[in-house]
C-alpha cells in the first residue's frame, strides 16, 4: 500500500463507443473526491470482444490491465459488461481475490463480488405498459437480442408477463432476435413486414440500437412513424435521446449506481456487513418515437447545431493528426519525435500526463541474428523498468526518467497527493506492447474518441521509428561482415580496397610517401596437419592481431585470404620500412615468448614505400609488395632447410 491518507480504488472498464462508460468516469471522479478516495482508472479503447479469438489489436489492448500492481490498491471497482473478453475480466477477479482485494461489480453479476445490479424488470414494464395503458395499443411486437442470452430471454419473459396481464394474446411469430445490433435487426424488419401477420402497432425493442435501426427501416420502407407504428428502446444511449423524434426508452441510473458503489466502500472499510446484491432503479424517458408529444423542433435545432459543432471540431482534429503524423515521421532519431510532439501536447486533454515506453524500447543493441528474428524484437506486456520519455506538468515538461513498472509512475505517492485520479490508457501496434500513457482524466477536457486516435498515431509513429532504427542497424551490421574477415575480425580485400584507396589516391595528389606490407604466416599447413585446424586459426588470428599492435599511425591492416595479410597507408615522414619490420619481429617474439606453443608463429614479409604517381596503382603496390615478401619466403625456407 501507498502511505499516503486516502484509499486508493482500481476502476476498470473498456471500450470507446460507450455513452455509459463517459458517465460512469464522470461520476467516478465526482464522488471519489467527496468520499476522499483516490481513483486509478484502467482502460482499453477497445472492447476487447476479439481477444478471445486472439484478435492482435485487442490483445494489445488488453495488456493494459495487466498493468494494475494490487499492492497498491484498497478495492476494485469493475464494469464487466464493458469487456467484452470473458479471460480479461475473470483474469482480473482472479488477482484481486488472490490479494484479498474487495470487488464491486456493476450491471453484472459475478459471484463472490459486491453487485449492483440494474432492475431492468421495472423500467421495461414501465415502457411496455406505457405503449398499452397511455397510448392503448393491443398489437405489440418485440425485438430481443440474442437467442439464448440471458439478458434477451429476461427481457422476453417481461414482454410476454405485461401482456398476459393485460389480457393480449401472446403470439410468437410477433417476436423476432435482433442480436442488440443494426444488421441482424433490418431483417427482424424485413421479416415482420414479409410475414402473413398484419403489421404491429408498435414494437418494443431491447436496447435503444435496435430501436433506432428499426426506427430507419420501417421509415425506409415506407410507413409514416410514429403515427402508423411506434417505436420504444432501452439503455438510454445518447444516439437514442438526441433521435429524431426521441428514442421513449429507460437509461440506467449511472449516478446512484456510482454512490451505491462508494457507500459499500465505506460500508466494507468499516467493517459492516455489505448484501452481495444491490439494485439500482433504471428511469424511463418518455420521447416522441412512441406517439407523446414534445417540442420536436426545438430539439432538433440544438441537436443539429451541436453535430455541426462537432463535425466542424473533429476536422479540425484531423488535419491537425496529419500534421502531426507528417512531424512525427519525419525525424532521424526518437528524441526529435519527442521534441516534436510537445507541439501537440493539447492532444493529451489534460493538465498533467506521462508518456511511458517499455525498458531498452529507445535503445538497440542486438546482434544481427536478433535483429532477423522478428519475435526477438517484439514486446509482449510490460518489462519490469519502465522509461518516460515525455511528461508535462501544467506547463512545465520534465525530462526522461526510468522507474519500477509496478510504481505505475515516478513518485506515485506525491502525484496521488496532488492529484484525484490518473487514468492509464495502452500504447500499442497490434499485440506488440510499447507502452501506457497517463493523465490526469478531466471529463470537461476529455475527448475519448479523439484521444484514441492520437495514441495510436503516436504508438504507430513509435514503431515506425524503431523499425526504421532496426533496418538502419541491420544495413550496418550486413556493411560490416561486408568488408570484414570473421575469424581475426580485419577488413577483407574488398574493405581494404574501400578504405585504403582514398588514402592513396591523397598521396599521390599531395605527393606522399605510401607504404604497403605484405605477410604470409610461415607453416600454416604443418601447423594445420600436426595440431589441426583450430591451432591454425589461432596463428592466423596472432597474425591479425600483430599487425593491428605494429601500426603507428592507425595504418590499415587486412587479411586477403588464407594465410594472406596486407598493410598499408601513408607514411610518416620520419618512419622507414625497417621501422615497420622491426616492429613486426618484435611483437612476433614477443607472441611466441607470452603463449608458449609447441611452434612458433612466424611470417614472411615484403614492403615496398615510395610516392605513388597517377601512372602506378595500388595494386600495383601491393603486388611489389607481395614480389618482396616471396623473397622472403624463399630465404625462410631456405634457412630452414639448412
Amino acid at each position: 500500500m501507498l502511505s499516503i491518507k486516502n484509499r486508493i480504488i482500481a476502476v476498470c472498464c473498456a471500450a470507446i463507443d460507450s455513452d455509459s462508460i463517459k458517465y460512469y468516469m464522470n461520476y467516478f471522479t465526482e464522488y471519489a473526491k467527496k468520499n476522499n478516495y483516490k481513483i486509478l482508472f484502467f482502460r482499453s479503447f477497445s472492447d476487447l470482444y476479439r481477444a478471445a479469438s486472439h484478435g492482435k489489436h485487442d490483445i494489445g489492448e488488453s495488456c493494459i490491465f495487466s498493468l494494475i500492481n494490487y499492492k497498491l490498491i484498497d478495492a476494485m471497482i469493475i464494469l464487466p459488461e464493458t469487456i467484452k473478453c470473458p479471460a480479461v475480466r475473470d483474469d482480473l477477479i482472479r488477482h484481486a481475490k488472490l490479494n484479498n482485494i474487495p470487488v464491486i461489480s456493476i450491471d453484472h453479476y459475478i459471484e463472490g463480488c459486491y453487485n449492483i445490479n440494474y432492475d431492468y424488470k421495472t423500467a421495461l414494464e414501465k415502457i411496455l405498459c406505457h405503449l398499452i395503458e397511455d397510448h392503448h395499443y393491443t398489437c405489440i411486437n418485440f425485438i430481443a437480442g440474442i437467442k439464448g442470452n440471458a439478458y434477451s430471454d429476461e427481457r422476453i419473459d417481461i414482454y410476454k408477463k405485461v401482456l398476459k396481464e393485460h389480457n393480449i394474446p401472446i403470439e410468437e411469430e410477433r417476436i423476432g432476435y435482433g442480436g442488440f445490433w443494426s444488421i441482424p435487426t433490418k431483417k427482424v424488419i424485413k421479416d415482420f413486414i414479409n410475414s402473413e401477420l398484419p403489421m404491429p402497432q408498435a414494437i418494443a425493442c431491447a436496447n435503444d440500437t435496435m430501436a433506432i435501426t428499426a426506427y430507419n427501416s420501417l421509415i425506409n420502407a415506407g410507413y409514416d412513424l410514429p403515427r402508423e407504428i411506434a417505436i420504444t428502446g432501452f439503455d438510454g444511449l445518447i444516439q437514442a435521446i438526441e433521435h429524431y423524434p426521441a428514442i421513449t426508452t429507460a437509461q440506467h441510473d449511472y449516478e446512484n449506481a456510482v454512490i451505491k458503489a462508494f457507500d459499500i466502500l465505506n460500508d466494507i472499510f468499516n467493517h459492516k456487513e455489505v448484501p452481495a446484491v444491490n439494485y439500482i432503479n433504471s428511469n424511463v424517458i418518455i420521447g416522441g418515437s412512441c406517439g407523446c408529444h414534445y417540442d420536436s423542433i426545438k430539439k432538433y435545432n440544438n441537436l443539429s447545431y451541436n453535430l455541426n459543432n462537432r463535425y466542424d471540431a473533429q476536422i479540425q482534429f484531423n488535419k491537425d493528426q496529419i500534421n502531426m503524423t507528417a512531424d512525427l515521421n519525419d525525424n532521424s532519431s526518437f528524441q526529435g519525435m519527442f521534441d516534436k510532439l510537445t507541439r501537440y501536447a493539447k492532444n493529451f486533454f489534460s493538465h498533467r500526463f506521462w508518456l511511458c515506453v517499455v525498458d531498452n524500447f529507445l535503445t538497440e543493441d542486438e546482434e544481427l541474428s536478433d535483429i532477423l528474428d522478428d519475435n526477438a524484437s517484439l514486446h509482449f506486456g510490460y518489462s519490469n523498468h519502465m522509461d518516460v520519455v515525455l511528461s508535462k506538468h501544467d506547463t512545465i515538461w520534465q525530462g526522461m526518467t526510468d522507474f519500477e513498472t509496478s510504481n505505475l509512475l515516478p513518485n506515485i505517492e506525491s502525484v496521488l497527493e496532488e492529484e484525484d485520479n490518473i487514468l492509464f490508457l495502452p500504447l500499442h501496434v497490434l499485440d506488440h506492447t510499447i507502452g501506457y500513457a497517463a493523465l490526469v482524466y478531466e471529463p470537461d477536457k476529455m475527448n475519448m474518441e479523439q484521444l484514441y486516435q492520437f495514441l495510436m498515431n503516436v504508438s504507430t509513429a513509435l514503431e515506425t521509428m524503431k523499425v526504421h532504427q532496426r533496418q538502419q542497424n541491420i544495413i550496418s551490421s550486413l556493411e560490416n561482415k561486408y568488408i570484414h574477415d570473421p575469424l581475426t575480425g580485419l577488413l577483407n580485400r574488398r574493405g581494404f580496397y574501400q578504405k585504403v584507396l582514398p588514402d592513396f589516391n591523397r598521396c599521390i595528389n599531395e605527393e606522399k610517401h605510401f607504404i604497403a606490407i605484405s605477410v604470409d604466416l610461415n607453416g600454416l599447413k604443418k601447423i594445420n596437419d600436426t595440431y589441426g585446424h583450430s591451432d591454425g586459426d589461432i596463428a592466423i588470428s596472432a597474425i591479425g592481431n600483430i599487425l593491428i599492435n605494429s601500426s603507428f599511425q592507425d595504418e590499415t591492416c587486412a587479411r586477403f585470404g588464407g594465410d594472406e595479410f596486407v598493410m598499408a597507408g601513408p607514411l610518416a615522414d620520419d618512419l622507414d620500412a625497417n621501422d615497420f619490420l622491426d616492429k613486426i619481429h618484435q611483437n612476433i617474439n614477443i607472441y611466441n615468448k607470452m603463449h608458449n606453443h609447441p611452434y612458433d608463429v612466424s611470417a614472411s614479409i615484403g614492403i615496398i614505400t615510395g610516392i605513388p604517381t597517377p601512372e602506378i596503382s595500388l595494386d600495383d603496390f601491393i603486388k611489389a609488395a607481395d614480389e618482396e615478401m616471396y623473397k622472403d619466403k624463399v630465404l625462410h625456407h631456405q634457412l630452414r632447410e639448412q
